[in-house]
């Protein structure tokens, strides 16, 4: 009996801790990363040599605060740093456009190659000291800026009920304008500007139904919504741009 109840002690302890192990589950998978293909801008043909250009910095100067509900709106409606979607467009380009030349990060990049050049020159392999190439100048600035987002532009709402089954709908429409110039190294004369702008939709679906029976009623409500991506509208915005300025300096002649 004594042995039977020792026995019963560690079983029962082992039994417990797996059916706690069984009980508690994985957690809900992550999402897979989504990556969106950067597809080619249609230009006309390119002309007899590519510009060198550099970008320096890309923002938002609207200061609108994305709605969260709460006192405070820490978040922006827009993203405060618009440069990596002005570099992604450039490099989307064909070969024969634009040549694209680092200058967000440049104080970095001068240190590096301080750091390369001493390197270089204390290597005790009797060699005569290298040196690194010349940096290269850029032609064109391209400078960018998100100028307005407004809200709710448009919208639009509908619903009705009909043997207590109903349902609503709204569409809200917000706006959003980039702007991007293009300024000469040599002269600063500004060679040309752009302003596109695109929306970004919002849609709202709802759905209720109500059923009365002798002594109780029974109320049940569905309903969802979706947000157009505000990154996916800059983006597109910022490609449009990009594309009309080169039309722009085309015609202009700016490879001449």
């Amino acid at each position: 009996m004594r042995r039977l109840r020792s026995l019963v002690g560690p079983t029962t302890a082992c039994v417990l801790m797996l059916a706690q192990a069984g009980c508690v589950q994985d957690p809900l998978p992550s999402a897979q990363p989504f990556t969106l293909e950067s597809e080619q801008i249609q230009l006309p043909p390119p002309p007899h040599r590519a510009l060198t250009v550099s970008v320096y910095n890309c923002i938002d100067t609207t200061g609108q605060r994305r709605p969260t509900g709460s006192s405070q709106e820490l978040s922006t409606a827009v993203p405060m740093d618009c440069t990596p979607y002005l570099i992604e467009a450039v490099r989307s380009l064909d070969r024969g456009y634009l040549n694209l030349v680092e200058r967000q990060h440049v104080d970095e990049l001068l240190r590096e190659r301080q750091i390369a050049t001493l390197a270089l020159n204390n290597a005790a392999n009797g060699t005569p000291p290298r040196k690194l190439n010349t940096l290269r100048v850029a032609e064109m600035l391209l400078v960018g800026q998100v100028v307005a987002y407004d809200r709710e532009t448009r919208q639009v709402s509908a619903g009705g009920a009909l043997g207590g089954i109903g349902g609503n709908t709204t569409l809200v429409t917000d706006l959003i304008t980039f702007s991007l110039r293009a300024v000469a190294v040599q002269t600063g004369e500004v060679l040309g500007q752009t302003m596109v702008t695109k929306s970004v939709t919002s849609l709202k679906v709802g759905g209720h139904l109500t059923k009365i029976f002798t002594t109780n009623v029974m109320e049940a409500e569905l309903g969802g919504a979706g947000n157009e991506p505000v990154g996916l509208a800059l983006r597109v915005a910022v490609r449009g741009a990009l594309a009309q300025l080169i039309n722009r300096g085309i015609q202009d002649k700016w490879w001449s």
